[in-house]
């Protein structure tokens, strides 16, 4: 057990210690960077990838806006150019003049049709994607279609006609019965109410399998006569498929209701899903990939469904998302695009691994240095630690002793320790045995202080320096000690805290340092108790041939700053801040009024139902931003102390000082003057109903000598 109790504790070397800090110093600094470093190109690699995601979203909405532009122009100059009247087989040469020339630049364009309102359609449309089923897979040669609908007495029938490129005919498909009715096409009326070129939603087109829009107008020649263009959206997934890269890049385009308009694969996609037979389009979620409806959900979640950038995870694979609005005509549709975030933070993640591997070799290179200069280091802290174990035992210039092995931490904490409690110079004022008394002794008090509540007083001696003036010296030390006895005594008995005494006056406060509930109301207990106790001594002083010393107190309770002020040699135990200076305040403004003790209305509202107050005024003291409400303290409610009771003849006024009072802020000037007037002539003493009494005449002066 002895062994046990001596066990030495676990020490350092200063050379392990310091290799341990810049070791820990190093890795910080390293990881702090790396941090920095990965955040920043974190936050690079998004804003990068956000501008990629918006010029992509900027590219399709130019190729649709583009699009849309040109199929406009044209269809401007068709509906102004061409005749409506003309016969059906003249009318579809003329279309497909312009188809051909449309298709040159626009190979959107599938049809150019025209739909008149006896519910006959002329209709040319491309057929090198998609054929209407009607004409069979035969005719492979065949580059333009045309579907005539024409009205009969026993419902509409269509007919189809084949040509080649040059216009050449291939086959004709009798007429056959047909539901088609162009007015009840989503483009007709729309055409007719606006009178301008009209862009329908995306649908289903009635005689290919193909989604699109349509742009129509309505013809100037023949009202009625709707001309119009089919656009596909399949050259849409072209364009996105160009513009897929990286390939792990997926892009979609949806309207609102998540029907898909187009994808790179848009086409497969069509082709093995597409069972219309409800006339519908394809939805993101019939395409069966997760990644697409997780794209798609992101887009739903959106608050408001705003453009935003977004995270979201498919399996166990992380992507990063944008959608925007596709606009430019096309306010319904949406175009989202989506990367893994392995794809898109492989740059970050590599850069990272680089540093980590840099900041290893840093570490351990950084850790050889350190041991050599540690090393190094060593023997002049040992010697210092020798000098300063010589300091500890008084031993002043004695030569250096071989270096030492002790551990060198152990020995200069120790040292520096003792070195700040004994210096050589302070040996030559204190004997050596108080030194080794005061070694290990902790100061009593420190400097500072903290912010609590506390009621303080201030009081001062009217007409104290004529009084001294008149006196010698030692009578006014004996007279002015023999009042600040008195009124001291009275203070501390009431459990005041005298801070200091400062000529005539003497500043005292409460709840320091010890701390009590009750310490306003000890407050007016005190200043009552003080007052009456100088009542006494002022009839005393006057028996003696002397001149009575008529003192004023100020109260007023509030947060203050309590504790040691001072220098090193010379501490003072006081209270600082603004409730010690309106205390200081309130007692100068007794002079004003005529009063003995005026109090804070916060001192008032603490300790109404414990002592008898008069209103006295509404003011701003000297040295404050806002008026205070100011009471004078008449004496103690209850009956403990007879003698702190009110003055009889305050009480009697009290009332009738309170109706005055409510005239004069109620403006009633002459109601007022007339109740301080009669106020005044029954206390004739009382200085506060003169004081009301000259404003009021001030009040009523501008009127009388109007």
């Amino acid at each position: 057990m002895k062994q046990r109790a001596e066990r030495k504790p676990f020490l350092w070397s200063l050379q392990a210690l310091l290799a341990l800090v810049f070791t820990l110093v190093v890795l910080a600094i390293s990881a702090a960077l790396i941090g920095f470093n990965h955040h920043q190109l974190t936050a690079l690699t998004i804003r990068d990838a956000e501008d990629d995601f918006q010029r992509i979203a900027s590219n399709v909405r130019n190729e649709l806006a583009g699009s849309l532009r040109i199929a406009g122009s044209v269809l401007d100059t068709v509906s102004i150019t061409i005749d409506p009247e003309l016969p059906s087989e003249q009318l579809v040469v003329t279309l497909t003049a312009v188809l051909k020339e449309l298709d040159e630049v626009l190979p959107a364009a599938t049809g150019v049709f025209l739909g008149r309102s006896d519910g006959s359609h002329v209709v040319v449309q491309t057929i090198s994607d998609a054929r209407p089923p009607e004409i069979g897979p035969e005719s492979h040669d065949g580059a333009y279609v045309f579907m005539i609908v024409e009205p009969a007495t026993d419902g509409p029938s269509a007919r189809w006609i084949v040509v080649d490129a040059q216009g050449r005919e291939l086959r004709r498909i009798g007429s056959r019965p047909t539901a088609f009715d162009p007015r009840r096409r989503p483009w007709y009326a729309p055409a007719l109410a606006s009178g301008d070129v009209i862009l329908t939603p995306p649908y289903r087109f009635a005689s290919v399998p193909e989604a699109g829009v349509t742009l129509a107008r309505q013809a100037r020649q023949t009202p009625g006569a709707v001309f119009g263009i089919d656009m596909t959206l399949a050259s849409l997934d072209l364009y996105l498929e160009r513009l897929r890269f990286p390939p792990d890049l997926e892009l979609l385009v949806f309207d609102a209701a998540g029907t898909l308009i187009a994808h790179p694969r848009g086409g497969s996609y069509r082709m093995i899903r597409q069972a219309d037979r409800n006339n519908r389009l394809l939805t993101v979620d019939d395409l069966g990939s997760p990644l697409l409806s997780g794209m798609y959900r992101t887009f739903q979640e959106a608050p408001g469904r705003k453009e935003r950038s977004a995270s979201f995870t498919v399996g166990d694979e992380n992507y990063f998302s944008r959608t925007e609005q596709v606009g430019e005509g096309f306010d319904n549709l949406f175009i989202s695009l989506a990367i893994p975030f392995d794809t898109m933070m492989g740059p970050a993640e590599r850069i990272r691994t680089g540093l980590l591997v840099i900041s290893g070799i840093s570490v351990a290179v950084t850790l050889l240095i350190v041991l050599l200069a540690a090393r190094y280091l060593a023997r002049p802290l040992r010697l210092a630690t020798d000098d300063i174990r010589r300091i500890m035992k008084f031993e002043f210039g004695h030569a250096r002793r071989s270096q030492s092995h002790v551990m060198e931490v152990r020995e200069l904490s120790r040292a520096i320790d003792t070195l700040e409690l004994a210096l050589s110079n302070f040996m030559r004022y204190v004997p050596n045995a108080l030194v080794r008394g005061i070694i290990g002794r902790k100061m009593s008090s420190e400097l500072g202080g903290k912010r609590q509540a506390i009621t303080v007083l201030f009081t001062d001696v009217a007409g104290f320096t004529p009084m001294a003036e008149g006196l010698d010296p030692e009578e006014v030390m004996a007279k002015t000690s023999r009042y600040f006895s008195e009124i001291g005594g009275e203070l501390v008995r009431s459990g005041a805290t005298i801070d200091k005494y400062i000529g005539d006056s003497i500043m005292a406060f409460w709840n320091a340092p010890e701390e009590r509930e009750d310490h306003v109301a000890l407050a007016c207990l005190g200043a009552l108790r003080a007052a009456r106790r100088l009542d006494r001594l002022n009839e005393d002083f006057v028996a003696e041939g002397g001149a009575p010393m008529q003192t004023r107190f100020g109260l007023h309770t509030g947060e203050a700053v309590i504790g040691n002020v001072g220098s090193v040699d010379r501490i003072n135990y006081t209270a600082l801040g603004h409730t010690v200076n309106m205390a200081s305040r309130l007692e100068k403004l007794n002079k004003r009024y005529g009063t003995t003790i005026l109090v804070s209305e916060d001192v008032q509202r603490a300790t109404a139902g414990e002592y008898v107050f008069r209103f006295v005024d509404r003011t701003v003291p000297e040295g404050a931003h806002r008026p205070m409400i100011i009471y004078e303290l008449l004496g103690a409610a209850g009956d403990d102390e007879s003698e702190l009771a009110p003055d009889p003849d305050r009480l009697r006024t009290l009332e009738d000082w309170e109706r005055a009072r409510a005239s004069y802020e109620a403006g009633d000037w002459p109601k007022a003057a007339a109740q301080l007037e009669a106020l005044a002539a029954a206390a004739p003493n009382d200085r506060l109903f003169q004081v009301y009494l000259h404003r009021c005449h001030a009040s009523l002066q501008p009127s009388r000598t109007g």
